[in-house]
């Protein structure tokens, strides 16, 4: 027992020292920025001498509520999108995958696209949506859901063929509910902690993604995303460092806030989904 106590001592030590070593990069970000310039240049890890909200002023002045606000749009639209569109596909492939192998070929072709490397099609996907005049937000919304199509429909079948039984369709047909009810009253709800876990995987890539807003939005500012103001602000005002922290503190809070509302509906949702 004593053995035990003390192994399980060692585990907690080594988790707490991950933690501390996560925290420190969060918690410097976060005092950075109410610290001006000048004192983050030389006393970079040490706390203000006088706290300040000239940063955040300063971010406010130049424009991050007008870029913070299309980010917003892009992240709850391809979200939304993601959580109603993928799972009508994936119920119906999670039904038939084992009845009719064409719903089986969709499944594999679709899911296959997990292991396709995002540099493979970088360069053919910038010319096909600057040929079909796609690029804002859009076609980046678009390719948000496409992108989004391999892990989730994964997930989203692995849930229901493990969690979701066919006995309900069969119980809701005798009830006389048609497929679109049975699905929208009964099925869509019981998938709750997998819409969870999609959401908060979705929402942290989509809000913190910079490659693709890069490729697709970089030509017109008005259309800039966070990430894309963050990284030419810091481009515009290498010397003024104080704004750039406090621009990471306004990105971290709203995915911050979603991933504590949803996160307990994480671990039940990805372990589920991934049984099968």
């Amino acid at each position: 027992m004593n053995k035990a106590k003390q192994k399980n001592w060692w585990v907690y030590l080594i988790l707490c020292t991950g933690i501390l070593f996560m925290f420190i990069p969060l918690l410097v970000t976060v005092i950075s920025s109410f610290k001006p310039t000048k004192e983050i240049t030389s006393n970079f890890f040490g706390l203000p001498k006088q706290f300040t909200l000239d940063n955040y002023s300063r971010l406010f002045e130049d424009g991050v509520v007008q870029y913070f606000g299309n980010s917003a749009m892009i992240t709850i639209v391809a979200v939304v999108l993601m959580i109603l569109v993928i799972p009508m596909a994936a119920f119906s492939v999670a039904r038939q995958m084992n009845r009719k192998t064409a719903f089986n070929m969709i499944y594999f072709f679709l899911i296959i696209g997990i292991f396709v490397p995002f540099q493979v099609i970088m360069l053919p996907m910038t010319k096909l949506m600057s040929s079909l005049g796609l690029n804002n937000i859009i076609g980046l919304i678009i390719l948000y859901l496409t992108y989004a199509v391999p892990q989730a429909l994964f997930l989203y079948v692995g849930y229901i063929k493990t969690i979701v039984p066919e006995e309900m369709d069969e119980a809701a047909a005798i009830d006389g509910c048609d497929k679109f009810t049975m699905y929208w009253k009964i099925i869509f709800p019981l998938m709750k902690p997998m819409h969870a876990t999609v959401l908060i995987i979705n929402a942290l890539w989509v809000w913190n993604d910079f490659l693709l807003p890069l490729l697709v939005l970089n030509r017109d500012q008005r259309m800039w995303t966070l990430p894309l103001f963050q990284y030419n602000y810091k481009g515009m005002y290498f010397s003024d460092y104080g704004p750039s922290f406090a621009s990471y503190v306004v990105g971290i809070i709203p995915i911050l806030i979603v991933y504590l509302i949803f996160q307990k509906h994480i671990i039940s949702g990805m372990t589920s989904g991934s049984v099968k």
